[in-house]
């Protein structure tokens, strides 16, 4: 069986981000939505037994059992009882360490796709295996946009208007930030400091937000800036670009502006090609408000072949 579908990015409209808990990890309060910018994710089961494996044409760093997909489908065989040999290939579209979930996406793609091989319909299971992989991972296998709170695994679905985005990521491996630095850094400028939590008062709106706060920010933003001048000049690029509004996204380096339609947004992509050359990767998104589609593998020759018989 051979199944395929989109692991989609996601952006941070919201990061809240709480003091340190016990267990090391901080409790968050987050605006999730996916986009239509994804990478291309294929898995083949085996009618016998055999090892998972993992490719990731062009990035041979990714392949092999460390990559989260991988991860995923072996949790998934041990939470189901499942003894099948598991192939993934990712055709890699988003940017990886780059705030945008590429990783926690490819690992729910996975499971979305072995729970429709094998009939699983027990969400709350796949959750449970996907918060083991990683926080952001229940959240891509969700419904769409989402509050998100926790770690990560509360999930409150939300209303989010369709919104337009130019994404910049900087290519240089210098500026890739680690969740655990951005985190980090965040407790380092907090030192003496008392963080409210849950957080309190007046919120800045925000285009596109719908149920609960309207966006107010990324709590890590300013720490990474710090360290990371040059995004602060980025967000200054989107803004100067007409962005109505400009913030990192997760724990970056990627930022991204806001845009009142798909024209704008082009217009504004372009601007920053232009200023920034070759030091970015520019992308032009639009968030998507359903997950997307697990589907069984076509050949492109099959394909060919319908649509001459039609014609």
């Amino acid at each position: 069986m051979r199944l395929v579908t989109l692991a989609p990015a996601k952006v941070n409209l919201v990061l809240d981000v709480g003091p340190p808990r016990a267990d090391g990890y901080h409790d968050l309060r987050s605006l999730m939505v996916p986009l239509d910018l994804g990478d291309a994710v294929d898995v083949r089961v085996s009618p016998r037994a055999g090892p998972v494996t993992c490719r990731v044409p062009g990035h041979p760093d990714l392949d092999g059992a460390a990559n989260l997909a991988a991860r995923a489908a072996e949790g998934f065989r041990r939470r189901f009882g499942v003894d099948r040999g598991v192939a993934i290939r990712i055709e890699k579209r988003t940017p990886i360490t780059a705030g945008l979930g590429g990783g926690s996406s490819d690992a729910a793609a996975v499971l979305r796709c072995l729970a429709r091989a094998f009939g699983v319909r027990d969400a709350a299971a796949l959750a449970e295996v996907g918060l083991s992989i990683g926080s952001d991972v229940p959240f891509f296998l969700g419904t769409g946009p989402a509050w998100a709170e926790g770690r990560g695994e509360r999930l409150t679905p939300a209303r989010v208007t369709p919104l337009d985005l130019v994404l910049v990521h900087p290519r240089d491996p210098l500026l890739a930030i680690r969740a655990a630095e951005a985190y980090r850094w965040l407790d380092e400028d907090r030192t003496g400091r008392t963080v409210a939590w849950p957080p309190r008062g007046p919120r800045r709106a925000a285009p596109g937000a719908g149920d609960g706060p309207p966006l107010t920010g990324n709590d890590l933003q300013a720490p990474c800036v710090r360290r990371r001048p040059s995004l602060g000049a980025l967000l200054g690029s989107l803004t100067g670009a007409g962005a109505t509004a400009a913030l990192m996204s997760g724990s970056g380096p990627t930022v991204f502006g806001l845009f009142p339609g798909r024209a704008a947004a082009r217009r504004a992509a372009r601007a920053v090609e232009a200023v920034e050359g070759d030091a970015v990767r520019v992308f032009v998104a639009r968030t998507v408000v359903r997950p997307p589609r697990v589907s069984s593998w076509r050949s492109p020759r099959s394909a060919s072949s319908r649509s001459a018989r039609r014609s």
